[in-house]
């Protein structure tokens, strides 16, 4: 009973995270259910900087999307920038 409690407290835990971090909720929420604790690790790494895909702020070194104009952590201008 316990460990179905710790279980689902994971992936709710797991989703939210992932719902702040504008990654796919509902994914974290079964990874979270399925491997409790390492998901809430997993999650917690920065998001990865992927080739046409996302590039660095140049304010914040956060990885935001190839076409964000404004960057969601510092909220700086983009502007003129290309991606990585």
């Amino acid at each position: 009973m316990y460990a179905l409690l710790i279980s689902l407290l994971c992936g709710i835990v797991a989703g939210l995270l992932a719902h702040g971090k504008a990654r796919n909720a509902l994914g974290w929420f079964i990874t979270g259910c399925l491997i409790g604790p390492f998901a809430l690790v997993v999650v917690l790494l920065p998001m990865a900087v992927k080739e046409g895909v996302t590039r660095r702020c140049p304010h914040c070194l956060e990885a935001v999307r190839a076409n964000a104009t404004v960057c969601r952590y510092c909220r700086s201008e983009l502007h003129g920038m290309t991606a990585v």
